[in-house]
């Protein structure tokens, strides 16, 4: 797959914010107007401009408003989400607001909706959604971690209804997290539905500073919960370790190798609008996985090598929806 188009590099912005009102994370490292600006400035320098944030993520919206993001980057956000309920109508209106206020801006390129709130009737968060969009405050509607069958129900009531159609789809993608390839991205392709995938080095599994599985165990924030359960696993981590071999044969790190086998060996494909989204601690750590991206594919006994962990886990690794 070495020969496709890479998808576009989207920097998330879950590290922004203010770590005193987004508690029991700990991975909130861009917080200063300084700090902020200087992340925007060095991506902006290496030529990127799309930036993903979300309503969830604490203050990173009000931070990067405050930084003038709109003005130099394409912005997608998403609308609160996550109690049953956070999708009614007044709810995802007051949402929209919230962003854009926060965002100093009076659109987005994309609106997505978080998670599925499945206690408010799809009917009426996507009549909102078309509200705002008609109100020319979002230019594409975006879904995320939704099921392949909540996907088309979402298209057929968009049809039905005449609504603006999803054109984007973001969930967790990377070389163990690959459970959407047999139905969901067939359904995304015939729809014209472009997917960005996020945790594209998987969650570190690869990293050279991760070399015992004790990180594994005792990792309790948000995100090494998600992981725990499924890279914890022997077979993963004596996988993990035979890749970071290979990987030093050809001077590749393990956290380099984890991003370029998601760009360049993965379903996704440039042609189709698709977006790798990752996540830094600090700029240097943004210039690494750039330089990374930007050193193409890889060799192929190392992206086969990546691509076969798949198999430890039998087809049954982290879900790509909630």
């Amino acid at each position: 797959m070495s020969s496709k188009t890479p998808p576009k590099y989207i920097l998330g912005t879950f590290s922004v914010g203010d770590p005193h009102t987004f508690p029991g994370i700990g991975i909130v490292h861009f917080h200063t107007e300084e700090d902020v600006r200087g992340l925007l400035d060095a991506f902006y320098s290496r030529g990127y401009r799309d930036i993903d944030t979300a309503r969830n993520y604490g203050e990173s919206e009000a931070r990067l408003g405050k930084a003038d993001v709109t003005s130099q980057f394409t912005v997608h956000t998403k609308v609160r989400s996550g109690p049953p309920g956070a999708h009614e109508p007044a709810k995802i209106k007051a949402s929209i607001e919230e962003s854009l206020d926060a965002l100093q801006s009076s659109k987005v390129e994309t609106m997505f909706l978080h998670t599925p709130d499945r206690q408010t009737p799809f009917e009426d968060t996507l009549k909102a959604m078309n509200d705002a969009f008609k109100q020319g405050k979002l230019k594409k509607l975006g879904i995320s971690n939704y099921s392949v069958a909540e996907v088309q129900k979402i298209l057929d009531i968009c049809e039905q209804n005449g609504y603006i159609k999803p054109s984007v789809y973001q969930g967790q993608y990377n070389a163990m997290v690959r459970g959407g390839e047999k139905e969901l991205f067939p359904l995304l392709r015939k729809n014209s539905i472009a997917f960005f995938g996020f945790s594209p080095a998987l969650g570190g599994l690869l990293s050279d500073h991760v070399t015992t599985s004790r990180r594994w165990q005792e990792d309790k924030t948000i995100v090494g919960k998600m992981y725990v359960p499924f890279y914890s696993h022997s077979s993963v981590q004596a996988s993990a370790a035979s890749i970071r071999a290979t990987a030093q044969k050809y001077d590749i790190s393990g956290h380099a190798a984890a991003l370029r086998w998601t760009a360049f060996h993965s379903v996704l494909d440039g042609e189709f609008g698709d977006g790798l989204i990752f996540g830094v601690s600090k700029i240097e750590h943004l210039h690494e996985s750039l330089d990374a991206l930007e050193a193409g594919p890889l060799p192929v006994e190392l992206a086969d090598a990546i691509s076969a962990i798949y198999d430890t886990v039998a087809g049954n690794g982290p879900p790509f929806h909630i």
